[in-house]
């Protein structure tokens, strides 16, 4: 018994393997994992570009509902619960479409103006010829003259601008022959489609993006893998019973950690978001989401309800090591309120509506906890009254 209570100066007393094998096992393990690692990130790269959009769409849906609530508080219509108005606000939301006070001129340029401007003649349709430029006369052999390309005309006889001509402020007011008075300006409100999503400011931050994006994904898909050539070192030092605990556990822990994410993607964001744009546009900020913090920002989120979702288990570990008991659970519940809902203000973004969603689930899963600790049976047998090895 003497021996038995003496500390062990080798912990690999009892084992059949050195620590120099058990090493070379850890290695072998290790380069495993490493290479489903490198496989799920050579496919998480095909499909990482779909990933960012995908992640970029909650985003997208929640500028293109601010800026048309945003447009009915400038326009000045404030019945939102009238017919025509939700109506009116489906039609912005649907198209993407953005309110912009413009001033327009009080009457349209003259033939002489737009002639100036767009280098043709008005009336006839045809190229306005300048001291540089010559008509090719047609060829003496020929009897046929040159059939020149016809031109879209619009209505007026004024021909339509070619996409890529660009008419810059100073020609237009060289066309109109004097600078406009502001005092017969219009103002004119016109509807612009508007998808503007994120943006980088750097030229290399895309393709770190990408790569990221192409990481996560292939660890997600390699992670069953990497996962079991872990577990088999892990497991190869366990009892059975000891092993048989990670089984039961392992798949709780999996699905409370899916549902954290689950919740925190498809849910808490379209709020969470909503929010940060309402209280931008209450201190006049403009917005314009940068590609590396928004997409650092959605993974977090998920993450950090993930984690939090493991409250439970965690619970049920410090119980089973009488570590903290059932009891002192159920009596400070109180103070436990108050510690979620700081843990819920950290581990979220700075805003109210992601920690009141993190804190409420996290209260239901901490009485969760408590009803794990007083009905899972201890012991070997999972309901016997057998050796518990904690």
């Amino acid at each position: 018994m003497d021996a038995l209570a003496r500390p062990k100066d080798d912990l690999f007393d009892n084992s059949t393997m050195t620590v120099g094998e058990h090493l070379e096992e850890l290695r072998g393990a290790l380069v495993k994992a490493i290479i489903w690692l490198a496989i799920g990130l050579a496919f998480g790269l095909l499909v990482a570009n779909r990933v960012v959009r995908y992640v970029q769409e909650p985003l997208k849906q929640a500028i293109i509902k601010y800026n048309a609530d945003r447009d009915l508080v400038l326009m000045g219509i404030s019945n939102t619960d009238d017919p025509d108005t939700q109506k009116f606000h489906r039609f912005l939301t649907q198209n993407a479409l953005v309110a912009e006070l413009v001033y327009a001129l009080p009457t349209p340029l003259s033939p002489s103006a737009a002639e100036a401007l767009l280098g043709t003649d008005v009336e006839s349709g045809d190229e306005k010829v300048s001291g540089k430029k010559e008509t090719e006369t047609p060829s003496k052999t020929s009897d046929k003259p040159t059939p020149e390309p016809e031109k879209e005309s619009a209505p007026g006889g004024v021909d339509v601008l070619d996409g890529t001509q660009r008419i810059h402020t100073a020609d237009l007011i060289a066309a109109i022959g004097a600078v406009p008075d502001p005092n017969a300006m219009v103002p004119t409100v016109q509807f612009r489609r508007s998808e503007r999503g994120v943006s980088s400011l750097k030229v290399e931050e895309t393709f770190m993006i990408w790569v990221k994006a192409g990481l996560i994904v292939g660890a997600v898909l390699a992670s069953p893998m990497i996962f079991y050539h872990l577990w088999s070192f892990v497991a190869a030092g366990l009892h059975s019973h000891e092993r048989r605990y990670v089984y039961v556990y392992l798949p709780f822990s999996v699905v409370l950690f899916v549902s954290g994410v689950s919740l925190a993607f498809f849910l808490v964001l379209q709020y969470v978001l909503s929010f940060l744009l309402a209280f931008n546009s209450s201190m006049d900020v403009a917005i314009e989401p940068r590609l590396s913090y928004y997409v650092n920002f959605v993974l977090m989120l998920p993450l950090g309800f993930g984690i939090a979702f493991q409250l439970p288990l965690v619970m049920l570990f410090l119980q089973r090591i009488d570590l903290i008991q059932t009891n002192d659970y159920i009596s400070s519940w109180r103070i436990a309120t108050l510690v979620i809902f700081v843990i819920s203000m950290v581990v979220t973004p700075a805003d109210v509506t992601s920690m009141v969603a993190l804190a409420i689930p996290l209260m239901l899963l901490y009485f969760l906890g408590i009803g794990l600790c007083l009905y899972m049976p201890r012991g070997r047998g999972l309901g016997s009254g057998a050796y518990d090895p904690a």
